[in-house]
């Protein structure tokens, strides 16, 4: 009597338990777990804690026909069966096959409980690993089956999209967040919803069943591939970095292009849409979530980084800089979304990676920028260039620092802490140019200043190039041309480019007043000794012999015809330049002839015979200076 009150008193507390808890509503996880707490304080309550909560507590008459009804349905959708693939069919016995899946383990986890030899429970554990079975098999069906992303031409990932070289893809209607150019992150649906709900359902009864590692690699290996195909589609199989260090020219540029469009649509639209598959298809599964997400992305963004590092340690030829720059750019922009894609411990190695490869660009664009410096430094040219003009050193040199100045972010990065030996002593002053200017970059301690430095340094070593190549020109009205014209083009090169932000106004301004100074020293070098054929130094016209006066027009008419004659291999490229020295020479020259003639040409035999001696009228002079500096070429 004892022992019938006492059951029906324990029976009593778990009903009154299980009623309690049912009317709260929460979901079948948190039951469970409320009741696990419970069982902790009342050990009659553990057997409910491992039941089905929405049930009430089962008898073993009920077990058995649980078990009944769960083979039935399982074991209809054997291997044996010859039936359509389960969730290909109506999607009502795809439910009841769920449920017969839910019902079977809440049988189990109560048998386990009350009864761990029952044969019950050894039927229900065969009957659980037919059941996984076949759930494996409709895993893999649905994700082969759905292997193409549901994209728009514009996603990055289509096929339907033209790609340019540079990286920029064609238009289209495109699918929500647009994103062409991979700018910021971009999550695409890379299946269609049906297809992510029914693997969720699947996943959620594998690994509560104790089968999350067979998930994680039959979704590894589909998804991997998947993968794969997409990053086919966007240039991957170019990108072989075992081909790098034998890799020159244009092919090298078009592989550098490729690598930074795949970088930026692998980690902000690939990688970041895959990672959000993951996290719907794996919904409250964390772990198996993370672990699937590392399985895909591990492997091929480590293989694309693996491209970047090659590259950068390869070797520091001066045509590579401004590729590497152009990835460390990339790579450091895509850092803080690498962080937020791969956030997951089990991807601390693409993190790792990624951090290291920077690094290494960094690294090697700093190397080939000392390079470059070494090769300025070390030019030793002693070729005249004729007509005085540009000096391809000059050009090679501006060109390439303009073309630095586009990347000042990044090279303020990679130069800001490398130091740099500057000697005390420049030839023709050329150090005063450096030393005036506000580059005290220790007492600033601004790394924009380091890299003023280190540009405005390699313009002065230009600038000693230029002084010593000047001095090979034996005539020195032509040796200040050639300097004249030079810094004129560097002047324009840092006016026209970021250089300026750099370098400063202050550096401009004082560049420009020794433009003006080369000028005003060519003039009085090719045009005094014809200005002084004119100048007659006061002496009054009826006391100058006719003798000196034939002197000097002859004087005057050698020495224009020589400076003309010298003159017509002389260059300035520079239109305005050429159009303001032009202005200069002829507002000097003609005002000063036409005097010249107003004095002298009546007492010159008193007009016979004077067009022997003044070969020139000051319009036929001028037109002559009109044609100056317009050469292609002469050997001085």
């Amino acid at each position: 009597m004892e022992t019938e009150e006492t059951a029906a008193g324990e029976e009593r507390v778990v009903a009154t338990a299980h009623h309690i808890v049912k009317s709260l509503g929460t979901s079948e996880n948190m039951t469970r777990d409320m009741l696990t707490i419970l069982s902790t304080f009342d050990n009659r309550l553990s057997a409910m804690s491992h039941q089905n909560p929405g049930h009430p507590p089962r008898k073993s008459a009920d077990w058995e026909v649980d078990l009944a009804s769960a083979d039935r349905v399982i074991s209809g959708w054997d291997l044996k069966s010859h039936k359509p693939m389960l969730f290909h069919g109506r999607r009502e016995e795809a439910s009841e096959y769920l449920a017969a899946v839910d019902d079977l383990r809440h049988l189990m986890e109560s048998l386990a409980v009350t009864d761990s030899r029952s044969t019950k429970l050894v039927r229900a554990q065969r009957l659980m690993e037919m059941s996984m079975i076949c759930l494996q098999r409709e895993f893999h069906r649905i994700l082969t089956a759905n292997v193409e992303p549901t994209l728009a031409p514009d996603d990055g990932l289509s096929d339907d999209g033209s790609t340019d070289e540079d990286g920029s893809s064609g238009s289209g209607s495109g699918s929500r967040g647009r994103n062409s150019n991979a700018d910021w992150i971009c999550e695409v649906d890379m299946m269609p919803l049906d297809a992510v709900l029914d693997l969720r359902s699947i996943a959620e009864r594998m690994v509560t069943a104790g089968y999350g590692k067979e998930c994680v690699r039959i979704y590894g290996l589909t998804r991997k591939s998947v993968i794969d195909k997409c990053l086919y589609r966007i240039g991957v199989e170019r990108l072989n970095k075992g081909h790098v260090h034998s890799t020159e020219g244009a092919i090298l540029d078009i592989k550098i292009k490729t690598w930074i469009r795949t970088m930026k649509i692998a980690v902000r639209i690939l990688f970041a849409s895959e990672k959000r598959l993951c996290h719907e298809v794996f919904a409250g599964f964390n772990q198996v979530r993370d672990l699937c997400f590392a399985e895909v992305a591990t492997e091929p963004t480590t293989k694309l980084l693996g491209f970047g590092e090659s590259l950068a340690m390869g070797k520091k030829s001066s045509d590579r800089l401004f590729g590497v720059l152009d990835m460390y750019d990339c790579l450091s922009k895509l850092m803080p979304d690498i962080d937020t894609v791969y956030s997951q411990k089990e991807c601390v190695g693409v993190r790792t990676k990624a951090s290291a490869v920077l690094v290494r660009l960094g690294e090697a664009a700093r190397g080939i920028f000392i390079e470059f410096e070494n090769a300025v430094h070390g030019e030793n040219s002693k070729t005249r260039i004729p007509g005085g003009t540009i000096h391809p050193l000059t050009r090679y040199v501006m060109n390439y620092l303009s073309f630095m100045s586009d990347y000042k972010e990044a090279l303020v990065k990679i130069t800001a802490h490398v130091p740099m030996d500057i000697p005390r002593a420049l030839p023709n002053g050329l150090m005063g140019l450096f030393e005036d200017q506000d580059w005290d970059v220790e007492e600033q301690g601004r790394p924009a200043s380091v890299l003023s430095v280190r540009l405005g340094w390699i313009i002065i070593i230009l600038q000693c190039k230029l002084d010593t190549t000047s001095k090979l020109y034996k005539d020195v009205a032509l040796s200040y041309l050639f300097l004249m014209n030079n810094l004129n083009y560097i002047v324009k090169k840092i006016k026209d480019s970021e250089l300026l932000g750099l370098l400063g106004y202050g550096w401009l301004t004082k560049n420009q007043g020794k433009v003006r100074q080369y000028a005003a020293n060519y003039e009085r070098g090719a045009w005094m000794k014809v200005l002084n054929c004119l100048r007659d130094e006061g002496t009054p016209v009826s006391e100058m012999s006719q003798h000196a006066l034939k002197d000097k027009f002859k004087g005057f008419n050698h020495g224009i015809e020589e400076v003309l004659r010298k003159h017509s291999g002389w260059m300035v490229p520079d239109v305005q330049l050429q159009g303001e020295l032009r202005k200069s020479i002829t507002e000097k020259m003609i005002p000063t002839y036409r005097s010249f003639l107003g004095r002298f040409r009546r007492s010159l035999e008193n007009g016979r015979h004077s067009e022997m001696y003044i070969k020139y009228t000051p319009d036929d002079l001028e037109a002559h200076l009109s044609h100056l500096f317009r050469a292609k070429s002469h050997h001085p």
